[in-house]
């Protein structure tokens, strides 16, 4: 590695004292109450990543720094900080003092605005590209929207070595990286960037500062020898200082629509070297001297080296397990997580997936990948090791040839442990082809993959609805090697979960809101438009068309989900009888359901029924352990739910009890068809009264949810109970047929029963279907 010829440092001076004013205290104060303690940060070491506001305001209005910001913390202190924009590959604000404004968002999710600087700002950098290209700087992006074009500059992910973090890029055909840092110089704090930059055959040019107001680009060099060689543009209240360690051909300093930029000639060898920015009232040339020569005096790191992982810094921690004592033929065990730990990190679970060896690997909402080892019958020791930290709201994960895969909200990210410590050294932007927004709402949501190995996630519309980008409320899809995006689905709108399963069916849930009536169940098409109009992205019908939208496999009433989770189908015997069945979450009431799919005429739709268990969190992911064959979930409490637990990570388990509920539903014209698991007691299967059958529809509409309507007039808010005439018990007993009053499509259809199993078990369920078309009759073979 050779240095660049003379280039050392980079200093960004400005006069910033400020007088504090007191005020004497009453003479009789009045008692106050204390104020609430604030709850305690999670240490997350010194990566943070969001959607990042300055406290610097345009048009009275906050600013946001780095949509895809990066936020580094350094010193003992952590007193110290920079925001990285991984759309534009800037250093975008530095800050000294208090980390951010979070709000409440630390203890609960909710809709506040994007984290706020709350320090004290040292120096910006205008909102365009952090490299020019053919020496411009002017941004190329659609409504300076997004990641920069590849071509341009592309961001590769974050290496992370203790406390250091390492940014690795291409800007063009050149690799760079880059380490900001601090160093202090007796009272005064100096921010670093560390640079290594590959063969490059052509110049770049790097931003390095907006000029403050006033400043005039005026610059003096210093190179007599007593000092180190440096320009000096000095502005009526601010300084910025360029230092050399001699002179270097071909480099020069450019001053041109207040943003302050160096060029870099091309060079054969890899070159290294440090920018130094910092503060200080100090602003002549011979009062500078001292300050850059200590400055200047040390030698930059070797990235290339730091860029292979350093020693792990979060130790294992033990939980044990509750294993469930209830009797029935499935039960809930909950994997007790580490609530209370060193860091106060989080517990609200996002997502996660199994290694082939039966260890987890999940992700918090809050930016943390946890890997679980100990899962087995016992759960006696439960090991959980903190793997990676600082993620952008991780609410997805899929294990992929032994490595994590988690969708953020900026990108999905691969994790690498590349010194096999147990920990993440490499953070590597799989995709980050997506288009961000600081809308609360817009969550990235969910990971799935299909048999060609593609990966699939959800995208969240905004809240308020008014959509301004191209992916918002969008199903999307991603190649196997990450290279190419693409949307598959619009019309979404809290898609908190999906599944794909063995039959290839791409599935998507949704809750009520505008254009949604109720909660349902989505099978996906290519091209297909879910509902709500504001994120239909041109692929909408008209108004005079409505409600030709692409219809869901099933409805649910807002007392059996308010808000809709994700699917998994169950992949083996070891979990009862429900094997190649699909299952599904409801993230609202912490519940779980059964989907009973059927096709008539090429249309798929569905009846659900649930199963009796409760989980203590907002059940949303749901995976089957290849070591046991049994079905775990996770979920957290952040939006609605009667989840009452930060987090919960359970494992329901079959017990091998006999299991008495529906698993197939058939309607066609001659009625309803409903088999059940095990034999029916013949008596009470054939009892009419023991049926309640009702139907009901939902309006579509731009108002938030629907009621509950009548199928023959959509002004009556009612149900229109059907009459059960007769009922049919096959020759195994297990598959009732019920004859209907009067049978027509409708949106929900309830059906509720009170029966008894042939052993004399007692069994009380509901089923919600949704009826788009009556298949053909079927001949029940009868006792």
């Amino acid at each position: 590695m050779r240095s660049l010829p003379a280039l050392l440092a980079l200093a960004l001076f400005a006069n910033a004292v400020h007088a504090a004013e007191t005020k004497p205290a009453p003479a009789k104060p009045a008692p106050a109450k204390p104020a609430p303690a604030p709850a305690p940060e999670p240490y997350r070491g010194s990566l943070f990543s969001g959607t990042i506001r300055s406290k610097e305001k345009e048009n009275g209005k906050d600013t946001v720094t780095a949509m895809r910001g990066m936020a580094v913390t350094f010193g003992a202190d952590r007193r110290a900080h920079v925001c990285f924009d991984a759309d534009l590959m800037r250093m975008s604000l530095a800050w000294t003092g208090d980390f951010l404004e979070f709000g409440s968002t630390q203890i609960k999710i909710e809709w506040p605005p994007p984290p706020q600087v709350k320090g004290v700002t040292l120096f910006t950098t205008k909102p365009v590209p952090g490299w020019a290209k053919a020496g411009s700087f002017v941004d190329p992006r659609k409504n300076k929207q997004g990641p920069l074009p590849a071509d341009w500059a592309k961001y590769r992910g974050l290496y992370r070595n203790g406390d250091d973090v390492i940014f690795s890029y291409t800007v063009g055909a050149t690799a760079v990286l880059e380490m900001p840092g601090v160093k202090t110089v007796g009272d005064k704090t100096f921010f670093t960037r560390t640079l290594e930059i590959g063969p490059s055959k052509e110049e770049h040019v790097i931003s390095l500062a907006s000029l403050p107001a006033g400043s005039k680009p005026e610059f003096e060099r210093m190179n007599n020898g007593k000092r180190p060689a440096a320009l000096l543009a000095a502005g009526a209240t601010n300084t910025i200082v360029v230092a050399f360690s001699g002179e270097l051909a071909g480099c020069k300093l450019n001053e041109a629509d207040g943003l302050m930029s160096l060029s870099i000639p091309a060079h054969a060898e890899p070159v290294r070297f440090t920018l130094i920015i910092g503060k200080t009232a100090t602003s002549t040339p011979d009062d500078l001297s001292p300050v850059l020569a200590s400055a200047l005096g040390h030698k930059s790191a070797d990235l290339a080296q730091l860029a292979k992982g350093g020693a792990p810094k979060w130790e294992p921690l033990i939980t044990q397990g509750v294993v469930s004592t209830n009797s029935g033929p499935y039960v809930v065990d909950h994997l007790v997580e580490p609530d209370k730990n060193p860091w106060n990190a989080k517990m609200y679970f996002g997502g996660f997936d199994f290694f082939p060896d039966g260890r987890a690997a999940i992700c918090t909402f809050h930016g943390d990948v946890w890997i679980v080892s100990g899962i087995d019958d016992t759960l006696a020791k439960l090991t959980w090791k903190r793997y990676a930290t600082g993620l952008f709201q991780a609410l997805g994960v899929k294990v992929v040839d032994g490595k994590v895969f988690v969708t953020g909200r900026d990108q999905i990210t691969r994790l690498h442990d590349l010194n096999g410590d147990g920990e993440a050294d490499f953070y590597e932007n799989f995709n980050n082809d997506t288009i961000l927004t600081a809308n609360y709402h817009e969550f990235c949501l969910d990971l799935q993959t299909d048999s060609a190995g593609n990966f699939y996630f959800a995208k969240g519309a905004p809240w308020p609805p008014n959509v301004e980008s191209p992916h918002q409320g969008t199903l999307i899809k991603v190649s196997k090697d990450g290279a190419k995006m693409e949307v598959v689905a619009t019309g979404l709108r809290a898609p908190n979960g999906m599944g794909i399963g063995p039959n290839g069916w791409i599935t998507v849930s949704d809750n009520q809101g505008h254009y949604m009536p109720s909660s349902k169940l989505n099978l996906i098409r290519d091209g297909g438009f879910y509902g709500m109009r504001q994120a239909a992205h041109g692929k909408a019908p008209s108004d005079d068309n409505i409600h030709a939208y692409d219809q869901p496999m099933c409805w649910l009433p807002m007392n059996m989900d308010n808000s809709s989770g994700g699917q998994v189908w169950v992949e083996s015997t070891k979990w009862g009888p429900f094997n190649g069945q699909m299952l599904f979450m409801s993230y609202g009431k912490g519940t779980l359901f059964a989907v009973m799919p059927q096709e008539v005429d090429g249309t798929v739709q569905a009846g659900m029924v649930q199963f009796p268990l409760k989980f203590a969190s907002g059940t949303m992911r749901g995976r089957f352990s290849p070591k046991d064959g049994q079905l775990y979930t996770t979920g957290l409490r952040g939006w609605q739910t009667a989840g009452v637990r930060d987090g919960g990570f359970s494992r329901v388990r079959y017990t091998g009890a006999p299991v008495r509920m529906p698993q197939a539903l058939h309607v066609s014209k001659d009625g309803v068809r409903i088999t059940f698991t095990a034999p029916l007691d013949e008596a009470s299967a054939k009892d009419t009264g023991n049926w309640n059958v009702e139907l009901w529809n939902y309006i579509y509409s731009g108002g938030y949810g629907s009621p509950e309507v009548s199928t023959k007039d959509a002004k009556v808010r009612q149900h229109d109970k059907l009459e059960v005439t007769s009922v049919a018990l096959s020759a195994d007993k297990k598959t009732v047929t019920l004859k209907l009053s009067e049978l027509t499509p409708a949106m929900q259809m309830k059906i509720k029963f009170n029966l008894k199993a042939a052993d004399g078990t007692p069994i009380s369920q509901e089923i919600f279907s949704t009826i788009h078309k009556l298949g053909v009759e079927q001949k029940l073979s009868v006792k």
